[in-house]
C-alpha cells in the first residue's frame, strides 16, 4: 500500500520531510546576497507553510484505518513523514521564494538548486498566504 499526498493525490515516492526540504531551502537563503528584513519574512512565511503541513497530517481520510496506515519515515532525518510529498513542499516553498525574492540571479539559482522547473506548478488550493 503506497502513501499518498493529501495535497497532489500521489504516491509518495521521494521519502524526505518537509522539514528536511525547509532547513535546505534556509540554508540556501543565507548563502544569498538579500537583505535581513527580506530572509525573516521569507523565514516566517516557510514557518507557517511547515505549521500548515503539520496539521495535514490529522486529515485521515474515512475509507482508511488509522491503525493499518503504515508510516513513512524520511531518508534524512528518519522522522515520521508528514502526509505532503516533497515535490508539493519544494513547489509551495518555491512559490514564497519567487514571490519575496527581487534579485533575478539568486531567483535563477533557486531554481536550479531545487530543480523547481520541474514541477513548477499553482497548486488549485493555496495554502500559503
Amino acid at each position: 500500500m503506497s502513501i499518498q499526498c493529501l495535497k497532489c493525490g500521489y504516491s509518495i515516492t521521494e521519502p524526505i520531510c518537509a522539514l528536511c526540504v525547509i532547513n535546505e531551502i534556509k540554508v540556501w537563503l543565507y548563502e544569498q546576497p538579500v537583505r535581513y528584513n527580506t530572509v525573516e519574512k521569507i523565514n516566517n512565511k516557510l514557518d507557517y507553510l511547515l505549521r500548515e503541513i503539520d496539521n495535514l497530517d490529522y486529515v485521515i481520510l474515512p475509507s482508511q484505518d488509522v491503525w493499518k496506515v503504515s508510516i513513512m519515515k524520511c531518508i534524512k532525518c528518519e522522522k515520521e513523514m508528514h502526509l505532503m510529498c516533497f515535490y508539493c513542499v519544494n513547489n509551495l516553498a518555491g512559490v514564497i521564494m519567487k514571490d519575496n525574492l527581487r534579485n533575478n540571479a539568486s531567483i535563477e539559482s533557486f531554481k536550479e538548486s531545487f530543480n523547481t522547473d520541474l514541477y513548477d506548478y499553482r497548486l488549485n488550493n493555496k495554502i500559503v498566504q
